[in-house]
């Protein structure tokens, strides 16, 4: 099963028409999902969505997927450049959707390497 599926990403595209791609998308957003909640400490059913937060933030995830294919590092946008304004992208309100930390920081250190480390810089046994 997973997350989220076709329908719910195409409700969100606002597109009629079925693209094979919106399944690879949804693939991928179902797989990326569930890791990145694991790696953030979370213990969920891959199966099953824990909320309805978690499963938008995957349909999110794959809407962005569908958006960037065949760009070259991010979606394409072709609003009038009157002004620069800097992008941004969807990545940090998908993560607090998720419930996930800060794309930048992956995993987070577990405590025994930092004692060790704290051990060898101050060399106070812990």
């Amino acid at each position: 099963m997973g997350w989220t599926d076709a329908a719910a990403v195409t409700r969100a595209l606002g597109v009629t028409t079925a693209d094979p791609y919106i399944d690879d998308a949804v693939a991928a957003a179902n797989a990326w999902a569930p890791r990145k909640r694991a790696e953030a400490g979370y213990v969920d059913d891959p199966d099953v969505a824990p909320d309805d937060a978690a499963a938008l933030g995957t349909a999110l995830y794959a809407v962005a997927l569908y958006n960037e294919r065949g760009a070259t590092d991010s979606h394409a946008s072709f609003q009038d450049l009157t002004g620069y304004a800097p992008a941004s992208g969807s990545l940090g309100q998908i993560n607090r959707l998720l419930g996930i930390g800060k794309a930048a920081v992956d995993a987070v250190p577990t405590v025994a390497p930092l004692a060790r480390r704290r051990r060898r810089v101050s060399g106070v046994r812990w």
